[in-house]
């Protein structure tokens, strides 16, 4: 059964690849990275109706390392593959969902993160803070953003 309708089938929550970025996720699947609890929100997009349209929503993230995250939407319909969007679109993120248990999304980065941008996020007391325009410099993305 195909659960998104976009590429991955899903066997009690565990995605099975049949895209190549949910390879790439699957193929790192044992963590590396120690989670850090966090309580922020982020904006993120996806294509929809094949690639005609974009739509986007925001995840409220409640861990997150250098390799990945675990967050929670309203949205229902988020595909197994994603963009994080971080300030005003300063810095995009892709992700690829690994697993879907409980309302919880745990999603692999295509691209491991800088540490420091990982720590300054799980620091954060705002959860607003990285819906709008940010300054990078203070969330470690000099160079980056």
């Amino acid at each position: 059964m195909n659960v998104s309708g976009i590429g991955v089938i899903f066997m009690s929550g565990r995605a099975t690849p049949n895209n190549y970025l949910t390879k790439i996720a699957l193929d790192r699947a044992e963590r590396q990275w120690e989670r850090r609890k966090c309580a922020v929100l982020v904006n993120m997009f996806f294509t929809s109706k094949g690639v005609r349209e974009v739509s986007n929503a925001q995840l409220r993230l409640l861990n997150i390392s250098e390799g990945g995250l675990m967050a929670t939407s309203r949205r229902l319909d988020i595909p197994d593959h994603f963009y994080v969007s971080i300030g005003a679109a300063q810095y995009i993120i892709g992700c690829a969902v690994v697993n879907r248990e409980d309302g919880r999304i745990n999603a692999r980065f295509i691209k491991e993160q800088p540490t420091i941008f990982i720590d300054v996020l799980a620091s954060l007391t705002d959860p607003f803070a990285l819906l709008e325009e940010i300054r990078p410099e203070l969330y470690g993305l000099e160079g980056h953003a």
